[in-house]
């Protein structure tokens, strides 16, 4: 296998091709049948994605809802807002404000989903 296909070539074709856990499936299927040459044109790549199924899946971020976009909106925000924030401290005070929305609106599971989201964009912004 070529030694350039490193996590960060994969990260930035996911990024291209904006997709997320629910296109697995449909990447997976294109391995397997052998189709998907429009976006998997790097044999080196398709060899890395079968070799690393659960590696890329892990890869893919979560596909959000438009409740849970905007409650994503809302901590990135309150982080950004102030120079002193802590993540855990910007969770805190967002629900605080916005409590009766996040328990209506979003399930237990679209929560964690937004918070896994939360922690990626921070740790990609502070990068």
């Amino acid at each position: 296998m070529e030694e350039n296909m490193t996590i960060e070539f994969v990260k930035e074709w996911i990024d291209k091709h904006n997709l997320t856990k629910g296109s697995f499936d449909r990447i997976m299927n294109d391995l397997i049948y052998n189709s998907g040459h429009n976006y998997i044109d790097n044999p080196y790549l398709r060899y890395w994605l079968i070799d690393n199924t659960y590696k890329f899946r892990d890869m893919l971020p979560v596909e959000l809802n438009d409740n849970q976009q905007i409650v994503l909106e809302w901590l990135k925000e309150a982080y950004k807002r102030t120079k002193w924030s802590s993540p855990f401290g910007t969770v805190y005070s967002t629900i605080n404000i916005h409590e009766l929305f996040v328990r209506t609106r979003l399930t237990k599971a679209q929560q964690f989903q937004v918070l896994a989201a939360f922690a990626e964009w921070g740790c990609k912004s502070n990068e």
